[in-house]
């Protein structure tokens, strides 16, 4: 989804249950130069449509936390948000896990 049509739906509720879908940069390995912080990216080295066989999936979803400076040549920075499990239909969901340190103030 472009950030014009986040946009026009930014605000809107989204309905339990309802699934969003970002659509992958395909047959991509290296996350963009350009970016504003906020933006969120799926990268995934396959082509659209190919299957994958691997066991977890080879898209990871990338969050950019600097915003590029195309004046001064500074390249966003991006970070990729790391899951702590995987799910399927015919099983259920792992638990949290519960090995975090606790968070602190600051």
């Amino acid at each position: 989804m472009r950030r014009s049509e986040l946009d026009e739906h930014r605000g809107e509720a989204v309905s339990a249950g309802e699934q969003f879908n970002i659509e992958p940069q395909f047959q991509r390995t290296t996350v963009p130069c350009e970016g504003t912080a906020g933006d969120l990216l799926v990268l995934t080295p396959l082509a659209e449509g190919e299957y994958d066989p691997s066991p977890q999936g080879l898209a990871s979803l990338w969050l950019c936390t600097r915003s590029s400076n195309e004046g001064d040549q500074v390249p966003a920075v991006w970070a990729r948000v790391q899951f702590d499990g995987v799910a399927s239909c015919d099983r259920p969901v792992p638990d949290p896990p519960q090995d975090r340190p606790p968070l602190g103030k600051g």
